[in-house]
């Protein structure tokens, strides 16, 4: 195996020195580390190891543990690479060694301290095109070859295969093909493409019923037709499941359908939408509510449920108290009743905050419970919350996270948060489900030992909620969708959800009930709207809106009738470059000074410059009224100063404050007064007990002892050009000195004088 370990930004411990004193001298850098790392297994049990960092031989340095580890927790991302034989030499049965792919993932927070985000499994991978088509019989591919008006004499299959392949890469090219397409294959190769482009036969099948486009002889003649296009290949040995995730070769499953990356893209095919006006009344002769969040707004709620968990005391019997939480990911289960069989039901767990914990915390800020969820999970992934331990049992923020999510690089942040929620796996959607009434369950052994595997629930929640990311991602920008008419399309591309890992088992693992013994099945229609449709209008109402990604429509019931996607999706979902002058928040909201001293900000990205100034010289004492609050201490103050921070700009934001709210005696004017005073009066005392100091007369005298004595060996800081602190032990071998000279100096006891 052969790959490339980075290591992030920081101490490298392999790089680190320790001195004669024992202390450890690490080399920090700023810049991410890489070394080149090849392991050969040569059996079960040994192996040989080459590092760049120097380390070689049967001992593994802590990179190659890394690739070794990495290979056993994904196997999926490496990639064989087998070179072909030379033309005069003859093929061996050896295979070469296996090199990871580099993870096309953007880089994470622009923050030292922050972790790097777990990698995505949805590495993109592209099958090898001309192994497959070398495969096919020589006319095919001439017959292929022809229908992309390609040359034919004379060529062999590899020159063939090549050429077409070629062509595929063309996007004019292959749009004029697909036009001699009829319309029920053309609807069919829009149906594979937006499903992923990834399926196996018996998704396919049902994909033509779903869809209604005809009979099986039909189908396969529609399958016969794309592939004498090249625009469907027939791949065998691999798992369309996993292929769906992680776009990589596997052999669980033997036959599978694939539409070629450089198709989907050339044809650029969009989710059918069913206009909405939102302006148009319902029969009740109600206006729709709709509900938009300025863009980068989730950035600022984000602090403001930091700075309200910042310091919130975890009670004992709460599941996130250092004794409580358990190792294990797995949640709670609580076995049913004997009689109905060898089934358990599934509880929160303990990832998510308790209901105590969001009480407490809805008394700070006002949002939805739902949100405050959802906002504890993102802060908790990227490292800004950080959950108690047993030394301090409450809850505790990074120091900097105001400048993370409101400084100069926010829409960065944003980027790379999103990017870490989509790819971390999370049972939180799966179990929100549980406020309409539904429940998990799932299979138990007799000797009750749940059948679910560790994780197994979180990974299916990540696999639906980046299947339906990328659903979204197809859609129109800017334009009202009904998101009835979007539900019954997702139903026909992928009736199965959040429940696609189970239909490979002969039982399935977990399932939702509506009604005690009735497990709802993905496959009906009306099981499906009350589970998986409940699903998608929660994550479009919920994180994709919070994300800035879509605008909703609701009821007055709050029922979701439509959504439209932003501008922002076009960044977040294509990386588009984003104008950030047409996407700023603008807020009115201007400084207030409460009657106890304390300032609140409004917290918003525009403000920043204003609130980074708070953030040095000012003490952050949380939220209030959905703004940020912050006390002016003589330490905070002292702390700004010792640094270099000038406080001019900060009087001067005070002043104007002042002057707008037009009183001249109010809080403001009192708060502005007394930081005059303590600027007025600021200066550093040091008090030194305790220690031997020589002092002369003059200048003159102290440069003639440091000179003509040993003065100098002892000094430990000079305090002053005629004072210093010197070594408790010079004072004899001082005076010896100096009386040697004819000169008696005038030593003072504080034992037996007392304190000068």
């Amino acid at each position: 195996m052969h790959g490339i370990v980075e290591l992030p930004p920081g101490i490298d411990p392999l790089e680190s020195a320790v001195d004669g004193q024992d202390v450890a001298i690490q080399d920090i850098t700023t810049t991410p580390r890489s070394y080149t790392v090849e392991v050969e297994l040569t059996s079960a049990t040994s192996w040989r190891n080459s590092c760049s960092c120097g380390e070689s031989g049967e001992l593994l340095c802590a990179h190659g543990a890394a690739l070794l580890y990495r290979w056993l927790a994904q196997p999926a991302i490496f990639e064989p690479r087998i070179k072909p034989p030379a033309p005069q030499e003859k093929p061996t049965n050896r295979p070469a060694p296996a090199a990871p792919k580099p993870p096309l993932v953007r880089e994470t927070l622009k923050a030292d301290n922050l972790p790097n985000p777990p990698v995505s499994s949805a590495i993109r991978y592209s099958p090898d095109l001309v192994n497959i088509l070398v495969q096919i019989g020589l006319g095919e591919l001439r017959s292929i070859a022809r229908e992309y008006n390609l040359t034919t004499n004379g060529l062999s299959k590899q020159q063939l295969a090549e050429q077409i392949v070629e062509a595929i890469k063309q996007p004019d090219v292959v749009r004029r093909v697909a036009t001699t397409l009829e319309k029920p294959q053309r609807q069919l190769l829009a149906a594979l493409s937006l499903a992923g482009g990834l399926v196996h036969d018996d998704d396919l099948r049902g994909l033509f019923e779903r869809f209604s486009l005809g009979q099986a002889a039909q189908l396969q003649r529609a399958l016969l037709a794309l592939q004498g296009k090249a625009l469907l290949f027939r791949v065998n040995s691999f798992n369309a499941d996993l292929l769906a995730r992680n776009n990589s070769p596997s052999n669980l499953l033997d036959i599978g359908w694939f539409v070629p990356t450089e198709i989907r893209t050339a044809l650029r095919i969009f989710v059918p939408v069913t206009s909405f006006d939102p302006e148009q009344p319902d029969e009740h002769s109600v206006l729709p509510h709709v509900q938009s969040l300025p863009p980068m707004r989730i950035l600022a709620d984000l602090l403001l449920v930091a700075r309200a968990l910042d310091g919130m005391q975890v009670e004992p019997d709460d599941s996130w108290f250092p004794t409580m939480m358990a190792e294990s990911e797995f949640p709670t289960v609580h076995v049913n009743s004997p009689g109905m069989g060898h089934t358990a039901l599934l509880s929160q767990p303990n990832e998510l905050p308790s209901a105590a914990l969001l009480t407490a915390l809805q008394k700070k800020v006002s949002f939805a419970p739902s949100f405050l969820r959802f906002a504890t999970q993102i802060l908790l992934l990227a490292g800004i919350v950080q959950r108690p331990e047993r030394e301090t049992p409450y809850l505790r923020i990074l120091p900097d996270a105001a400048r993370l999510l409101l400084g100069s690089n926010h829409a960065d942040v944003l980027s790379d948060l999103f990017k870490l929620w989509l790819q971390s796996p999370s049972a939180t959607e799966l179990f929100a489900l549980q406020e309409d009434g539904l429940r998990l369950l799932c299979r138990m052994t007799p000797l009750n030992v749940p059948v679910l595997r560790v994780g197994e629930l979180a990974e299916e929640n990540m696999e639906a909620r980046q299947a339906l990311t990328d659903l979204l991602a197809q859609a129109p920008i800017g334009q009202w969708m009904q998101f009835t008419a979007f539900s019954r399309f997702v139903y026909r591309l992928n009736p199965l959800l959040l429940q696609r890992r189970q239909r490979l088992l002969p039982a399935p693992h977990w399932w939702l009930e509506a009604d005690a013994d009735k497990a709802l099945k993905p496959q009906h229609l009306g099981d499906w709207q009350r589970a998986e449709l409940l699903y998608v209008a929660r994550l479009i109402t919920g994180p994709f809106h919070w994300w800035g990604l879509c605008d909703v429509a609701l009821s007055s019931q709050g029922r979701l009738l439509a959504f439209r996607m932003t501008a922002l999706a076009r960044w977040l979902l294509h990386d588009v470059p984003l104008d950030l002058d047409k996407v700023q928040e603008f807020t009115q909201e201007t400084l207030e000074v409460l009657e106890d001293g304390q300032v609140l900000l409004p917290c918003s990205a525009r403000y920043w410059p204003i609130i980074q100034l708070f953030e040095q010289c000012a003490e952050a004492t949380g939220v209030e009224r959905s703004q940020l609050r912050y006390r002016f201490t003589p330490q905070a103050l002292s702390q700004a100063l010792s640094q270099g921070y000038q406080m001019t700009r900060l009087l001067e934001v005070l002043r104007q404050a002042v002057a707008r709210a037009g009183q001249s005696d109010g809080s403001g004017a009192q708060l502005l007064a007394r930081l005059e005073r303590w600027l007025a009066s600021y200066g550093r005392v040091r008090i030194y007990t305790g220690v031997t100091v020589v002092e002369t007369i003059d200048t003159t005298v102290m440069r003639e002892l440091m000179a003509t004595t040993s003065l100098d060996e002892y000094v430990i800081r000079p305090l002053h050009p005629t004072i210093v602190v010197v070594k408790p032990t010079a004072t004899e071998r001082l005076s010896d000195e100096l009386k040697r000279r004819g000169q008696s100096p005038l030593i003072h006891d504080e034992d037996l004088y007392g304190p000068e």
